[in-house]
């Protein structure tokens, strides 16, 4: 990981087409500028974290309930 002292003001370029801007500096908080193009997608890394997780529950969660439902239907046709 490169780590860089930056400044209220003062800038990172990364490639030709994206910068990065020190916005503010207050308590434990960093306001970060970001000027990429529209098609970089820029995400807060924690809500990529959570929708990945949020997925994987989502998919363990419908397997068991899938199972269920089909023992449930065929237990109903049995009766």
């Amino acid at each position: 990981m490169l780590v860089i002292g930056r400044k209220v003001g003062e800038s990172i370029l990364v490639s030709d087409n994206i910068k990065i801007t020190i916005i503010s500096l207050g308590g434990d908080k960093v306001g970060v500028g970001i000027e990429a193009p529209k098609e970089i997608p820029i995400m807060r890394e924690e809500l990529v974290e959570t929708t990945l997780a949020n997925l994987e529950a989502s998919e363990i969660r419908q397997k068991p309930i899938e199972k269920d439902l089909a023992s449930l239907f065929k237990r109903s046709k049995n009766k």
